[in-house]
């Protein structure tokens, strides 16, 4: 069944039959400007201008697909809804009426039958990608561009959620970078147990024992609620006597060792090898976080990030049960994520709020220079053809697949109104 997004879609974008348009009580109308399309409360489109008969009207354009939706909605008793020149539906069954008792002016719009099959077409796609058998189609040019319109959406993204860490932190940028650097190594499926333990363990108390990475260890390891158990091999008791003094000095409360996740991960990815690698970059960085955002050369923020877990966890995984020897270092693609997802991101922001265009800059200039992450939702664009040269358009098409292509938003994409102008 047509819905009122569809209308308003060929309404935007004058998809219909503009020839001779006349409303129900024989008035002729020339459109000037559709208006722009409200997302919020009130009429659908506001700042419109249509002539009716010889006179020009500016005001808002209210969408339906039967005119007397009008009523069903009780647009009729809204004072937001007398500032409507223009009523537009499919279907004319009755006359819309205002608050102050005016009849709004009413237009039946006719569309493409075959426009509309090809929206429900879209919409009603078994593919991820609803558009896979359209994409050779379209113009680069025009697929280029809206990556580049994704990617800055991305950002933006990032910057909201940034801007509600520094709200919560009465704007302490290291309280923040601290924080979303611990969930960055949840790598997705521990990074909200990475945040909650980021969380409990005040900053000025993790930067107190920076130097010292047995207790940096014990007070992670602690707080993470994984030194709960008897005591197991030396490594284990050592750790559990030095969190049982942080603990009582600092009045520490541990989080739930439930929340970490084991299963399915690869043994390298175990929270209790990113715990011990994460404490060595805490006792690398020595609590110094400009070291990573006043770099300039991706490579030194690279070789900062590299990191080995204590030499216990050379031959382990989990406490007390040893397996073979193997250096535990955080890996390559570990450590693009984290630049990716969580240095770059806080650069970009950091100069967006402070008014430094050169860090905003730098985020970019990073983004371009980095190689493209991999996975499945890069190879589903790679398998169609769409180039995907660096981490800017990586991150830009995996945000458009979670956030157009999965929700089948395609009235709402470039690509998918390149799609539907093709009908």
């Amino acid at each position: 069944m047509i819905n009122e997004e569809f209308i308003q879609y060929i309404w935007k974008h004058k998809l219909f039959k503009l020839d001779n348009l006349l409303t129900v009580c024989g008035k002729t109308i020339e459109l000037i400007n559709p208006g722009e399309l409200n997302t919020n409360a009130g009429a659908d489109f506001f700042n419109a201008k249509v002539k009716v008969d010889n006179t020009l009207w500016a005001g808002n354009v209210e969408i339906h697909i039967k005119s007397s939706d009008w009523l069903v909605h009780n647009h009729q008793t809204d004072k937001a809804y007398n500032n409507v020149i223009l009523h537009v539906v499919t279907q004319f069954d009755q006359d819309a009426i205002s608050q102050k008792g005016e009849v709004i002016p009413c237009l039946v719009i006719k569309y493409s039958e075959d426009l509309y099959d090809e929206y429900l077409s879209l919409t009603s796609s078994v593919h991820d990608i609803a558009c896979v058998s359209h994409l050779h189609q379209i113009n680069s040019f025009e697929i280029s561009l809206w990556v580049q319109r994704m990617l800055v959406e991305r950002l933006e993204h990032k910057v909201n959620s940034i801007e509600h860490l520094l709200n919560n932190t009465t704007n302490n940028w290291d309280e923040v970078f601290y924080r979303l650097l611990f969930r960055s190594f949840g790598l997705g499926v521990n990074g909200t147990a990475f945040e909650l333990l980021a969380q409990s363990i005040p900053l000025s108390v993790l930067l107190k024992y920076s130097n010292d990475i047995d207790l940096l260890e014990a007070l992670l390891f602690g707080q993470a609620g994984m030194l709960s158990e008897p005591a197991g091999d030396n490594y284990y008791a050592r750790l559990q006597t030095d969190y049982q003094f942080l603990k009582q000095k600092h009045g520490l409360k541990p989080i739930d060792s439930f929340l970490w996740k084991f299963l399915r991960l690869r043994p390298s990815n175990f929270p209790t090898i990113r715990l011990s690698q994460l404490a060595n970059l805490m006792h690398k960085l020595k609590g110094v976080f400009g070291n990573l955002t006043e770099e300039q050369e991706i490579r030194n923020i690279e070789k900062l990030l590299n990191v080995d877990a204590s030499v216990y966890w050379d031959k382990h995984y989990t406490f007390s049960k040893e397996s073979k020897d193997t250096q535990k270092r955080l890996g390559k693609t570990s450590i693009s994520n984290i630049i990716i997802n969580t240095i770059i991101p806080y650069i970009f922001t950091f100069g967006k709020k402070n008014g430094n265009v050169s860090y905003e800059q730098k985020a970019l200039k990073w983004l371009s220079e980095m190689k493209p992450e991999r996975n499945s939702i890069i190879n589903q664009w790679k398998c169609n053809e769409i180039p995907v040269k660096s981490a800017g358009d990586s991150q830009a098409l995996i945000y458009l697949f979670n956030n157009y292509c999965k929700l089948k938003k395609c009235l709402h994409c470039r690509i998918g109104h390149q799609v539907l102008a093709i009908k």
